[in-house]
């Protein structure tokens, strides 16, 4: 089904489906309180140091062209 509008696809290396939702801001507090071990947050968010801060880049970008 198409949106009818422009499409932008950016991949993220070292970053998982899951850094795309909240989980990426919430695991590192569930390690932090030992809810959840380092392991089981890369295998959500993935192994990127960079990858936060991109999405916060791309998502405060749509933003701005959009409203």
């Amino acid at each position: 089904m198409s949106h009818g509008g422009r499409v932008r696809r950016t991949e993220l290396p070292n970053a998982n489906h899951w850094i795309f939702t909240d989980y990426a801001a919430l695991t590192p507090q569930l390690v932090a309180a030992g809810l959840t071990t380092p392991v089981a947050q890369r295998h959500l968010t993935g192994d990127s140091p960079h990858a936060i801060p991109a999405v916060r880049r791309l998502v405060r970008g749509f933003f701005d062209r959009s409203l």
